[in-house]
């Protein structure tokens, strides 16, 4: 079997099983004053400082969350709710579905959303940010560090530059950036949405990280945790296994060994058939992602066939799956809906090298040949 979907989620590794299984022996609740509570206290502030040390922020920036999606929503409600009625957010048209699904509330709350538009390499127009910013003034700018689908990168710190010189916040979704690209590119907006399982830790934690001196009223009650930033029992082992997954992701990966592998997939692809273009691929992408269209193949054909030969990749985000809709990143990009649907994204990961890049690749090649020719058979059949 090939993994190639590590975009939609990544194998828990040892030092997150590790960090987990020591978390259950620790079972007292962190906001206990006795023994019990003073170690699982120990064990959430050890992993906070974790998570800080890879950012290389101050650990009392980091609230712990149920996952990104969260980190998401609480920094544009949370910003909404401080402003009030009035509110002005500026975002793109390719956000992930949590930013996007949060939008009709901020409306429903009295504030207002435009977007920026991407080009067909799916990049934004820096001018036009800065036109924006000025004619709109936004309270806020929510843009990602990279995108889920397509890997293309935003140009963050000239963003947060823009941002600062017209007095908006930024906030970015750097979920898939987290492991992928170095830190100082997107750690100084106000506010940085991060996820476990996108570097081998659980599911089901994610965090907000909140520069200091950046306003953001709360959006969770129940209790004094996270510095009264999110009240509720935290989830301690989840959070013991997202620190245990930063230790060991911060002593075992390089992200230039997955750029060299996802070119030399690139590039097999390239010289092993005609029709497929690659989207995003004049841009700058994290270092692990390829979305190929292959023209005239539904998307659902080639994983199909893909997954009967044990190799597991998608057709775009997994917090959209199961939608019959196309791509709404594709499609701001340009894309017809056909061409949308005949997209498919390859993301690699920590067990990938090039020998399994390299079977992939003979295997898309013949099985789009195979498709391809039996299509021509239907066609000069009819």
């Amino acid at each position: 079997m090939i993994y190639a979907d590590y975009n939609a989620t990544t194998p828990l590794s040892d030092g997150a099983k590790a960090w987990m299984i020591k978390s259950q022996e620790l079972w007292g609740n962190p906001s206990s004053s006795h023994r019990y509570g003073r170690k699982a206290l120990e064990l959430l502030n050890n992993a906070r400082e974790q998570v800080a040390s890879m950012l290389a922020v101050n650990p009392n920036d980091v609230v712990f969350t149920s996952g990104g999606s969260e980190a998401n929503t609480m920094a544009l409600l949370g910003t909404a709710l401080d402003f009030g009625p009035g509110f002005k957010l500026l975002t793109s048209k390719v956000e992930h579905s949590s930013i996007r699904d949060t939008l009709p509330l901020i409306t429903k709350m009295g504030g207002t959303v435009k977007f920026l538009s991407v080009d067909p390499n799916g990049q934004i127009n820096l001018n036009e940010l800065r036109e924006m910013l000025a004619d709109f003034k936004p309270h806020l700018v929510s843009l990602m560090t990279a995108n889920n689908e397509t890997g293309v990168v935003f140009p963050v710190p000239q963003v947060l530059d823009l941002c600062e010189e017209h007095s908006s916040m930024l906030h970015t979704d750097a979920v898939q950036g987290l492991g992928k690209l170095d830190p100082s590119f997107y750690r100084g907006a106000h506010l940085v949405s991060i996820s476990a399982h996108k570097i081998y830790g659980p599911k089901g934690v994610g965090a907000l990280v909140i520069r200091k001196g950046t306003k953001l009223t709360s959006t969770h009650y129940g209790g004094s945790q996270e510095i009264k930033r999110r009240g509720g029992t935290e989830n301690v082992i989840g959070i013991a296994g997202f620190g245990g997954a930063v230790e060991e992701f911060m002593r075992l990966e390089r992200p230039s060994d997955l750029k060299s592998i996802r070119d030399h997939f690139e590039s097999l692809m390239g010289r092993g058939m005609d029709g497929i273009s690659i989207q995003g691929v004049k841009e700058p992408r994290i270092p692990n992602t390829s979305n190929i269209r292959f023209h005239g193949i539904a998307s659902e054909v080639i994983l199909g066939a893909l997954d009967l030969d044990g190799i597991f990749v998608s057709a775009g985000s997994a917090c959209s799956s199961g939608s019959i809709s196309p791509s709404h990143v594709l499609l701001a990009m340009g894309l017809s809906e056909q061409a949308a649907r005949e997209c498919v994204r390859f993301s690699w990961g920590r067990s990938t090298n090039l020998n399994s890049v390299e079977e992939v690749a003979q295997t898309v090649i013949a099985h789009v040949a195979r498709i391809r020719a039996r299509n021509e058979l239907k066609s000069s059949s009819h």
